[in-house]
């Protein structure tokens, strides 16, 4: 999942990327992916998370939704190749049967084609669900904006 909607930092009046907040409807899209995870059949018990504050602001408006714990994955934070993120991410998958992970673009983008062999437009709070076994493949993706207005 990417994160949330955000201001600017110009908007959001904070001098780096990483203090940028959520928008509220940031929040509010974060809550309705999260819902449309558990409706599609997803049941992530954890959800790994940026340390950058919009990523953390997403995680934790999704994870009461899908009753998932939290769990700052510093390799999340934009700046790592996507190979060592992604087997970081493996090795912590091992101990769960369904997580969701919480970043930015274009590092999640490259985790979902890497893994689906396929490049996504995620727009914020934009999912690509990945079946793992029994090797990676493509299970659904989806954009806010696609969903049915409320």
């Amino acid at each position: 999942m990417r994160h949330g909607l955000a201001p600017t930092s110009a908007e959001a009046g904070v001098k780096s990327d990483a203090l940028r907040p959520l928008s509220d409807r940031g929040r509010r899209d974060a809550r309705r992916m999260a819902g449309e995870i558990l409706r599609r059949g997803g049941r992530p018990s954890l959800v790994l998370h940026s340390p950058l504050l919009r990523a953390l602001q997403t995680a934790s408006a999704a994870a009461p939704a899908l009753r998932a714990a939290l769990e700052a994955f510093p390799l999340l934070d934009n700046t790592r190749p996507v190979a060592e993120v992604l087997a970081a991410i493996e090795k912590r998958a091992a101990a769960v049967d369904e997580l969701l992970a919480v970043g930015h673009q274009p590092q999640i983008g490259e985790l979902a084609a890497l893994l689906t062999a396929t490049i996504h437009e995620i727009r914020p709070a934009g999912i690509v669900a990945v079946e793992w076994a029994p090797r990676p493949r493509l299970s659904w993706t989806l954009n806010v904006d696609e969903l049915e207005p409320r």
